[in-house]
């Protein structure tokens, strides 16, 4: 698996996507290349891509976050 952080530029991470959907998935990429859409495709797989491993450093953070306040503050969490 490859990993792409947030900060990687855009083109790198449409790329590995491209790649992928051609490895992983070969007829849905030549239908999508065949109607035009392909590159929407890639954009809008890319938005979700990061939305989510944005979600998941947030709540990275929070959970241990939410955790030691249980820990310092044991009274205000009945």
């Amino acid at each position: 698996m490859t990993y792409l952080p947030e900060d990687s530029p855009k083109q790198n991470r449409l790329e590995v996507i491209k790649q992928a959907l051609k490895d992983k998935a070969p007829l849905t990429y030549a239908s999508l290349e065949t109607s035009g859409k392909l590159q929407e495709y890639l954009e809008a797989h890319d938005d979700e891509m990061m939305a989510r491993y944005s979600d998941a450093g947030k709540k990275a953070w929070d959970d241990p976050l939410q955790s030691s306040l249980v820990l310092a503050y044991p009274c205000n969490n009945k």
